[in-house]
């Protein structure tokens, strides 16, 4: 088990690194780029929506609790790369601090369910589930993200955003043919 635990905070880290390393490489107009057309949020703004759930995985509202209702709109980071970069890097100081065995941590997690109306359910987990989904997620906005930058004009590396899974199946492809 702790090697599992290990591999996800390996896999949260590469992720943060492969995000840092894409938002490097932005202009900063390209940061705030809005295509109201195809996309209803700049890049600036995914990443902070990411950096919500890491946040809400870092500092529970309430002891135990992952809020991930919380959002905090409107930061700095939503504009300014450099902000975001910052709090990036924030992140990846907190993830190489974690330590395996405190992976299996059992924690409360809430949310909402429902479009229609307010419902936030409660549900038991632990810090492991919930980095693997927070990095998971992270890949799935930054797929989206590389999508805005490509339509910007910027040449993305097709890696990027790419989940796992996928990754592993493409490395298979290229040893079978």
């Amino acid at each position: 088990m702790h090697t599992d635990f290990q591999l996800i905070l390996q896999g949260n880290q590469e992720a943060v690194e492969q995000m840092i390393g894409f938002v490097s490489g932005l202009s900063a107009d390209d940061y705030r780029f809005r295509d109201s057309e195809l996309f209803q949020s700049t890049i600036g703004q995914h990443l902070r929506h990411v950096l919500d759930l890491y946040q809400a995985i870092r500092s529970p509202a309430e002891a135990g609790v992952v809020d991930y209702d919380l959002r905090r709109r409107g930061l700095l980071l939503e504009h300014e790369k450099n902000a975001g970069l910052a709090e990036l890097k924030e992140l990846q100081q907190w993830l190489s601090g974690l330590k395996a065995e405190g992976l299996a941590t059992e924690t409360e997690l809430k949310t909402e369910v429902l479009l229609s109306q307010s419902s936030s359910v409660r549900l038991t987990s632990c810090l492991a589930r919930e980095l693997i989904f927070a990095s998971s997620h992270l890949t799935h906005h930054l797929a989206l993200m590389a999508t805005i930058a490509k339509v910007a004009g910027n040449k993305i590396d097709p890696s990027v955003g790419m989940a796992p899974a996928t990754s592993s199946f493409t490395r298979g492809q290229v040893v079978a043919s």
